[in-house]
């Protein structure tokens, strides 16, 4: 985590202990309920963007998979192209 963003919640923390002036076992209470909700929140993003990636390799996969398809289809075609052209020539060739 960020040491800014450590710091400010530490002065917030103690800011909060001392106006209030609580017992030191309410404080350290607090402070461990507040890093338990940071660690929550962290594990959250990682959820999130694990699943966001996984999307994006799902997706990633089926436009690879729509990709071959139209290459074979354009392998295809071109083969079927070539096989008519040697028709003709055969065909032409027995012509003269």
């Amino acid at each position: 985590m960020n040491q800014r963003v450590v710091d400010v919640v530490l002065a917030a923390a103690e800011e909060d202990f001392l106006s209030n002036n609580k017992d030191a076992e309410t404080f350290a209470a607090e402070l461990a309920l507040l890093g338990s909700t940071l660690v929550t929140a962290g594990d959250f993003l990682g959820t999130l963007s694990a699943a966001i990636v996984l999307k994006q390799i799902y997706l990633d996969r089926i436009q690879a998979q729509k990709e071959q398809k139209e290459q074979e289809s354009q392998m295809k075609d071109i083969q079927d192209q070539l096989t008519s052209l040697k028709k003709e020539i055969k065909a032409l060739r027995r012509m003269k």
